[in-house]
């Protein structure tokens, strides 16, 4: 079997932390081949990423370092000479880190994205991933049949349950819905859009899948659609707080005036957003995994964005519409059938880079689901649930 990375937006992080893992275990059980840029706006690979990786057999590398290798992040600039090169590799499965679709859509053999495994307000590991067929397909999931389908929902239950009443027991969401907006300052008599606004880092080349490519875009979008029935209440991402100077986008939404409040994060971390989402009326989203706190919480979700919406999220796609059945109070959530899509998710779709072994796999490569696969899952997110307790009891 031959496999192909084609990775020309990891990240060095990203490589470190989880490719490398993969290269090395599937080097072991098939022929692999690394397609991949040199470092340029902390995407790509350098010195340090290729020494880590001096001791891996039976691993082709190929270095697009020529002229044109900027043009890897998004559209390339011979898509078809790069789709050509990689006919000429013959993969049998391709797994990608791009920002481009396109292309990799183009290529020979099973393609897959490698993405981050987060679906709020349940933590996974930060070094977790999936693998998908179909990039940012919120809700996607493979084709199943009842049996399958009855046996994540039997193995998801007592967690689920658990987890819809767990929120019960945190001060922060036990408060009162008056409580909990007067200290986020909003409005009880109005009309709450959450809006969580997207990493906008030079690293993050995604930004073409959204309707609105800068935050600041959208949120002046917003601003025009709504009336004075409605505030956004805008959460930043952790990653814009670690990483980015948005004192400009700050000072654009005070400009707002009050039809937009931002609620600051200093523990940097998606529980704003998680607490924001259980009190808000609906949700604005374009591609950020928080849509799937709305599903959690049972909001109405409006998705700006290039990509496809699973059906069982239930989510609008024009606004319009959307602020419409919210102000007359008709706004439709996501169905209960999005609890299925959590179990899948968690119990089976994500993964331990570093735990799991080549045969393992292999085997997610060749068979999309197994029923055997529930068990581990459900063990593993018990483990982390555990980390998790330890680590705030310390």
């Amino acid at each position: 079997m031959k496999i192909l990375f084609y990775l020309p937006v990891v990240t060095p992080w990203w490589f470190d932390n989880i490719v490398v893992n993969l290269i090395g275990k599937l080097s072991t059980a098939a022929e692999v081949h690394v397609l991949v840029p040199p470092l340029w706006r902390n995407t790509g690979v350098g010195a340090d990423q290729l020494r880590r990786c001096a001791h891996l057999q039976n691993v082709h590398w190929h270095l697009v370092d020529g002229e044109s290798h900027h043009s890897l992040r998004t559209v390339p600039e011979d898509p078809d000479g790069l789709v050509e090169f990689v006919r000429s590799i013959g993969p049998d499965v391709v797994l990608c880190r791009s920002a481009d679709t396109v292309t990799p859509a183009r290529f020979p053999g099973a393609v897959y994205h490698l993405m981050e495994a987060g679906a709020p307000p349940f933590s996974t590991p930060v070094d977790s991933i999936i693998l998908q067929s179909d990039f940012w397909h919120h809700g996607a999931m493979p084709p199943l049949g009842e049996a399958d389908r009855h046996a994540i929902r039997k193995a998801f239950a007592d967690t689920w349950r658990r987890a819809r009443y767990g929120f019960q027991r945190q001060p922060s969401f036990r408060m009162p819905r008056a409580k909990a907006l007067e200290q986020m300052g909003l409005p009880a008599d109005r009309k709450v859009l959450a809006v969580p606004l997207e990493y906008e880092h030079e690293e993050a080349f995604t930004a073409h899948h959204n309707r609105f490519t800068r935050n600041i875009d959208l949120l002046r979008y917003l601003t025009e659609q709504i009336d004075e029935k409605f505030v956004l209440a805008i959460t930043d991402h952790p990653l814009n707080y670690k990483y980015v100077d948005n004192a400009e986008l700050y000072e654009a939404i005070a400009a707002m005036g009050d039809r937009a409040v931002i609620i600051r994060n200093p523990e940097m971390t998606g529980a704003a957003t998680d607490l924001l989402v259980k009190h808000c009326d609906g949700l604005v989203v374009q591609n950020t995994k928080s849509i799937y706190a709305g599903a959690f919480f049972g909001k109405p979700v409006l998705r700006l964005s290039h990509r496809h919406t699973a059906a069982s999220l239930g989510v609008y796609e024009d606004i319009a519409p959307f602020l419409a059945e919210l102000d007359s109070g008709v706004a439709r959530a996501a169905p209960d059938c999005a609890a299925e899509w959590f179990g899948f998710h968690l119990l089976h779709e994500v993964f331990d880079p570093l735990e799991i072994s080549a045969a393992e796999l292999l085997d997610r490569l060749q068979r999309r689901f197994s029923v055997d696969r529930l068990r581990g899952g459900l063990e593993r997110l018990a483990a982390y649930d555990r980390e998790l307790e330890l680590a705030g009891a310390a």
